[in-house]
């Protein structure tokens, strides 16, 4: 108790030091935490299921000659001629999804759901929690469906629902009979609110599971080098573990109710709170060792009057040791504040319990064992056999500036770095937005058979509407069919997905289409029977080079028996999808007036008056329709999602440089605060032979300076290398600039001289004579 009173004695007269050390443990070791269980959840996907190392999934490569891609489709019929021909597998699993379901209970629509559809062995591969009923009779009784305990409350009010129907509008208003409630188990990558069985389908995703003891190594070798019936006839089929088929956002899942997640944003996030960590125990020990000097006199008295060897180290170890407890106490209050913020930043789903978990709780804490003993007993046997003399000499040395120096230079590296890395994918993001700005306020929805539903009755009631600007119709909006054609003087199988438009001329100005030469194409359009546009990509895969394809027909370039249209002018490649894959040829047909199979009204709108415009189109819709919801789609939102991992990785390196920055310029007011008042004579001696108070905040800040123009110079070779290696996995992506250093730069000594002049602008403006009698 006594050493005890005597450690918290010190801690208050150094409430400065001590704040500052404990501020930047604790947001130091709150975020490792917080990065280090998020890591774990996700590295240990599916650790609830014992049959996880068994499962494979398979996946082909399609016939896209833009890119190479590994799809998982498989033809629903051939699984059985799949497995039959390898004993290992004990079972298969065939699944499809479909994802924004709707559902109707009591004529109240609930929508954004996922539905799976799978074989009767789901649950051998998905452990799966059932709270009623029994799952396994949704996957083998057609005409029945289980659905998660959060739909349950969210359509029900309680999870008692067994026997009560559903309405699935996307399958022809069909009824179900809802025979069981489920959960799926934490760190599943599966997610799905409704279970169905499945029918008959051409396209399907397949896992299989192997039997136990069976070498999967020699398996996936024998299996992937076996003809096998894929998409384009006999080929081979590559297969992936469960963990493998996560961590690849470059896979073509058919299956939306699989999940994945970028390895890189886990790799990132890591290192980031590491490095976050390091400024923070770097703060701790410096700022620590400063207010320990002053106890080096106390500890003389202490020795003077008895007090043993082993009494001051004990001493010295409870000050450190309470000092890394205390902030890991209060880093795990500050965790539970951040959790829900932290989630929604890094799309994740920890929760309180899991970081008290088995998998992450023992790391946490070898990790504050590690942080606090360590240091606790190095300072303890360290300080106590220094003298006074010694210990001053070691902490104003050269050698102490030295390693101050090479620290502070290394916080600089790190902010400056991550700041320089956000900038960059900032720049990545904003060439998003640039090309999402072409879909803003703007929606599409299919109005069903234009026979039954005539087109221009729509657009006759749509227009009135305030705030609808324009309405065009087409056959299907901007996501049209697709077809595969042959390359140019391609190989066999070395096929293009060529997407085709039928749509009237103004889909190009609402869409905000550019044409290379819009002057000829309009000159042409009056005077061609069925006048048809392509884009730069077309030309590049199926146009001859060298050859102008105006004026040519399509059945030139697309060996099809019913394509029709004369090319009248080239548009301009615009993005839909994800800048990570490469954009799709496309034909468009132009009509002058809508045709008979314009399905699809592309409306534009004045952003303010959205709910209103959607809210009245939906009443329309159910007068029309009152057996079936009103859907429409949002293109800037499909854009978006498409491109949501750039967004998560300018979240976390915006957060995480916020953060290191805060930490570094944290730290440097208190080294700034103690050197000063280790220099206060100095300062008083240079005041008195002429030395003006910006002189002295010169010979305060130049230091620093130079630590940021090091870090800077240092830094720019690791982020151009970085960050130049992440753009490559972009077919479209922006280029590095000076800006992209030059604006963290700036800021960086712009926040440092603001902080390191607090604290020397007094010591500047004191009267030198006060300053000599005070040191």
């Amino acid at each position: 108790m006594h050493t005890l009173k005597i450690v918290l004695r010190s801690w208050w007269r150094n409430k400065l030091f001590v704040t500052i050390s404990l501020v930047s443990l604790v947001i130091g070791i709150t975020c490792t935490n917080l990065l280090t269980a998020f890591v774990l959840y996700e590295y240990n996907i599916e650790y609830n299921n014992p049959n996880r190392d068994r499962i494979l999934r398979l996946t082909q490569t399609l016939p896209f000659a833009q890119e190479e891609m590994q799809g998982t489709f498989v033809y629903h019929e051939s699984v059985p001629e799949i497995i039959s021909q390898f004993s290992e597998i004990e079972a298969a699993l065939r699944t499809q999804s479909v994802t924004h379901a709707k559902i109707r209970v009591n004529n109240e629509d609930f929508s954004d759901l996922n539905l799976l559809s799978a074989d009767s062995t789901l649950e051998e591969f998905f452990p799966i929690e059932t709270l009623a009923g029994k799952v396994e009779e949704a996957l083998t009784h057609p005409g029945t469906i289980a659905i998660s305990q959060e739909v349950a409350k969210r359509c029900f009010g309680t999870t008692d629902c067994i026997g009560k129907l559903l309405e699935m509008p996307q399958s022809d208003g069909k009824a179900y009979r809802i025979v069981a409630v489920f959960n799926l188990p934490p760190q599943s990558m599966l997610k799905a609110d409704m279970l169905t069985s499945l029918k008959a389908q051409a396209g399907v995703t397949c896992s299989i599971l192997l039997k136990q003891g069976t070498d999967i190594d020699a398996f996936r070798q024998r299996f992937e080098t076996t003809e096998l019936p894929t998409l384009l006839g006999k080929g081979y089929y590559r297969t992936l573990t469960l963990q493998e088929s996560y961590f690849n956002t470059t896979l073509q899942d058919s299956d939306q109710c699989i999940e994945h997640r970028q390895k890189a944003l886990l790799s990132v996030g890591l290192l980031s709170a590491l490095l976050i960590l390091f400024i923070g125990c770097f703060n701790y020990i410096n700022l620590s060792f400063s207010r320990l000097l002053k106890q080096i006199r106390t500890l003389h008295i202490e020795s003077l009057l008895g007090a043993t060897h082993r009494h001051i180290r004990w001493q010295l170890f409870v000050d450190t040791f309470l000092m890394v407890i205390t902030a890991f106490l209060l880093s795990i209050l500050l965790t539970s504040d951040l959790l829900i913020s932290f989630n929604t930043v890094v799309i994740a789903n920890l929760s309180l319990s899991y970081l008290f978990s088995g998998q992450v709780i023992p790391i946490i804490l070898l990790f504050v064992i590690i942080l606090s003993v360590v240091p606790a007993e190095y300072m303890s046997r360290k300080i106590h056999m220094l003298s006074e003399s010694s210990y001053r000499s070691f902490f104003t040395g050269r050698k102490k500036q030295r390693i101050v120096a090479a620290l502070v230079t290394l916080q600089f590296i790190i902010s400056i770095g991550l700041l320089s890395a956000f900038m960059v994918i900032r720049s990545q993001m904003d060439l998003i937005e640039q090309e999402g700005s072409r879909y803003k306020g703007i929606i599409e929805f299919g109005i069903g058979d234009s026979a039954h539903s005539p087109l221009q009755t729509w657009i006759e009631e749509i227009k009135p509407i305030a705030g609808v600007k324009s309405i065009v119709p087409s056959q299907s909006g901007l996501y049209p069919i697709s077809m595969a054609v042959p390359r140019k003087e391609s190989e066999e199988n070395d096929l293009l997905m060529l997407e085709l438009y039928e749509v009237c001329p103004d889909f190009l100005s609402i869409y905000n289409l550019e044409l290379s030469d819009a002057k000829q194409t309009f000159n042409l359009l009056p005077r061609t029977p069925i006048p048809a546009v392509i884009n730069e990509v077309f030309i590049r895969y199926l146009v001859p080079a060298g050859e102008n394809p105006i004026g040519q027909p399509i059945s030139k370039y697309i060996p099809e028996e019913n394509e029709k249209g004369t090319i009248i002018g080239v548009i301009k490649d615009f993005k839909k999808y994800s800048l990570t894959n490469n954009i799709f040829p496309l034909r468009m047909l132009l009509h002058e007036t809508p045709q008979e199979n314009f399905t699809t009204l592309t409306i534009q709108f004045d952003e303010k008056n959205r709910a209103e415009l959607i809210d009245h189109i939906r009443r329309l819709w159910e007068k029309k329709y009152p057996n079936t919801p009103f859907e429409y789609t949002a293109p800037h939102k499909i854009l978006m999602s498409y491109n949501q991992e750039v967004t998560d990785f300018s979240r976390i390196l915006l957060m995480y440089a916020s953060i290191s920055l805060f930490l570094t310029l944290f730290g440097l007011f208190g080294i700034t605060h103690y050197a000063i008042r280790q220099r206060i004579r100095e300062i008083g001696i240079r005041k008195i032979h002429g030395a003006s108070p910006w002189q002295i905040l010169w010979l305060v800040n130049r230091p620093f300076l130079c630590y940021i123009g090091i870090a800077f110079v240092l830094t720019i070779p690791v982020i151009c290398y970085s960050m130049n290696y992440w753009l490559q996995q972009f077919a479209y992506h922006t280029h590095l600039g000076i800006i992209h250093f030059l604006l963290p730069l700036l800021f960086t000594i712009c926040i440092t001289l603001l902080t390191v002049c607090l604290n020397s602008y007094r010591a500047a403006r004191n009267n030198p004579v006060e300053s000599i009698k005070c040191e």
